[in-house]
């Protein structure tokens, strides 16, 4: 019988809550282009590309003509500098989500590696200024791989920098997209959050802070 090795965690919105300073940029970055941004179009953002999300901005949500590639970079860029500066005034008490701290303690007692699979290219950044750096055997992010979530590749780059097999871990996501991801990977997979209640996950929590580690184990 399989036994649990891994834990690959999501970062936003599973251990740390950034969520409302991605809004908050994307507001910002829509004010300075007069288009129409709202806190629920905000939560359809959850888990997707910087990429995508624009072209949701401006085509889905304002009805507009996606800006050139050169454009589209600087915008993404220019939304990326106003999160940065919300992140780094944050304290780590802000960001951290609760129960988090106290699941990492819990898997690093019972000798369970944390992996982060973060599709955020700040993924690193957001870790330091959680202080949960530590806690973790490894990050993979979204410079690590090609295609973002819901392809598979960073759930199984991260099982493969893990050292167990497949059937050795478990996935932590609050985003469709990420239990999508974690499905195509073949791995099992754990749903936490208002935003994940039908997406069929081996096991739905509130938060964090409702899972321990015999929940995990008894899903092998």
């Amino acid at each position: 019988m399989s036994e649990l090795k891994a834990v690959l965690f999501d970062l936003d919105g599973v251990l740390v809550d950034s969520h409302y300073l991605h809004y908050k940029s994307w507001d910002m970055l829509a004010k300075d282009l007069g288009l129409s941004f709202t806190r629920e179009q905000g939560d359809d953002f959850r888990g997707m590309a910087r990429e995508l999300c624009l072209k949701r901005l401006f085509t889905v949500f304002n009805d507009r003509a996606l800006p050139d590639d050169m454009t589209c970079k600087e915008l993404t860029d220019r939304k990326n500098g106003y999160y940065l500066e919300l992140l780094h005034n944050c304290d780590p008490d802000e960001l951290r989500l609760p129960g988090a701290v106290e699941l990492l303690e819990a898997l690093s007692a019972a000798g369970i590696k944390s992996v982060v699979a973060s599709g955020s290219k700040n993924a690193k950044d957001v870790i330091r200024c959680a202080r949960l750096g530590d806690y973790f055997y490894a990050v993979v992010d979204r410079m690590d791989i090609v295609k973002t979530k819901p392809a598979p590749d960073i759930f199984l780059k991260a099982q493969e920098v893990s050292g167990a097999a497949p059937d050795e871990v478990v996935g932590i996501e609050d985003a469709l997209l990420g239990i999508e991801a974690l499905r195509a990977a073949g791995f099992k997979c754990v749903g936490v959050g208002d935003y994940i209640k039908e997406s069929g996950a081996d096991l739905i929590r509130d938060s964090v802070a409702d899972i321990t580690v015999e929940d995990l184990r008894k899903l092998f």
